[in-house]
């Protein structure tokens, strides 16, 4: 079995999908310290062809509260204003229709905390596009919260699925020790995205690394499933 392990990211961009694609089963970190000015509540759209900053306000976000300690803050308001934005920068996309009635349908779901809502973004990408993995939170999981480091953390997390292999993304080689995965007999592997470009709407700007939101509203499912495939694994 093959497994990854990420913080929830609310829509994340095409690379956390690859990820997700890539295994059997991908572990939600919604139980470790939230991370301040980073992906989890916040991401970019496009926006006159060029990237658009969306945060997501909070109640009392803190590096030293969980993940999944952490409320929404205006939901109804925030989800108002980002439908708003959408629509403005993507009106004119050639999937436009269907993907934004997806994001209304979504967004109209009563969520309270962020990692409920970020968890469930990629979930419901992942139904979207056919993808078959199975999805697990690591505070529903009987790992070892008290080990020493993450590394350690992750490989109690393996052990418990049964896992032979686990995938990272490609910036955590200096975090990880392939001996001591080895020791384990945890195939450790690193992920990492080709270069991927598309037409957006000026044919002269690509904008990259946006929400896999800008992808939904210019590639279809199937060309979509293809850019999760354009990674190789070391």
């Amino acid at each position: 079995m093959t497994v990854a392990v990420m913080q929830p990211y609310i829509f994340p961009y095409v690379g956390y999908f690859q990820l997700v694609a890539a295994v059997d089963t991908f572990v939600f970190f919604d139980d470790v310290n939230f991370i301040m000015k980073g992906w989890i509540n916040r991401n970019r759209i496009l926006n006159n062809n060029e990237p658009l900053k969306f945060t997501i306000p909070l109640v009392k976000a803190s590096q030293n509260r969980a993940i999944n300690e952490i409320e929404l803050s205006e939901y109804p308001v925030w989800r108002k204003s980002f439908l708003r934005s959408v629509q403005a920068g993507y009106q004119k996309a050639p999937h436009f229709g269907p993907t934004y009635q997806w994001l209304q349908e979504f967004l109209a779901r009563d969520f309270v905390k962020i990692s409920d809502l970020a968890a469930e973004s990629v979930k419901a990408v992942a139904v979207h596009l056919g993808l078959g993995t199975d999805f697990r939170l690591s505070s529903s999981l009987d790992y070892n919260r008290e080990a020493g480091s993450g590394q350690e953390k992750i490989l109690d997390i393996c052990r418990l699925l049964g896992a032979d292999r686990y995938i990272n993304p490609r910036n955590g080689v200096e975090l990880y020790d392939r001996a001591r995965f080895s020791e384990a007999k945890v195939d450790l592997k690193f992920i990492h995205m080709e270069e991927i470009r598309f037409p957006q709407l000026n044919p002269d700007i690509f904008v990259p690394d946006l929400s896999i939101i800008d992808v939904l509203m210019f590639r279809n499912k199937e060309e979509i499933r293809g850019l999760l495939k354009m990674f190789t694994l070391n």
